[in-house]
């Protein structure tokens, strides 16, 4: 069923390449939609000096849940992209008795 047959996670180092690649894709996923939501406020404590310049990174709740939600849903298309072209994740499977 797997459209890549040659590179299942038959053994343990593939197994481990392959949970890299998927864990590395919801990541960057994840940090890409929390950087974009997030505000950034430009902070000066003194006038005249610039050396006390910084920038602060504010966050909402729904930032944080959007974020959530996004993660989720980026997660579970990953892994049936990975499933599709891997096979991975079917040994996950557990048949009832």
């Amino acid at each position: 069923m797997p459209l890549i047959r040659n590179f299942q996670a038959t053994d343990v180092w593939k197994a481990f390449i392959l949970n890299s690649l998927l864990t590395s894709i919801i990541i960057l996923v994840s940090i890409t939609v929390k950087q974009s939501l997030d505000n950034y406020v430009f902070v000066n404590n003194d006038i005249d000096s610039d050396q006390n310049d910084k920038v602060v990174r504010k966050s909402t709740g729904v930032s944080i849940l959007f974020t959530l939600f996004v993660t989720f849903v980026a997660s579970m298309l990953s892994y049936t992209i990975m499933y599709f072209l891997f096979g991975y994740g079917g040994n996950m499977v557990v048949q009832k008795r």
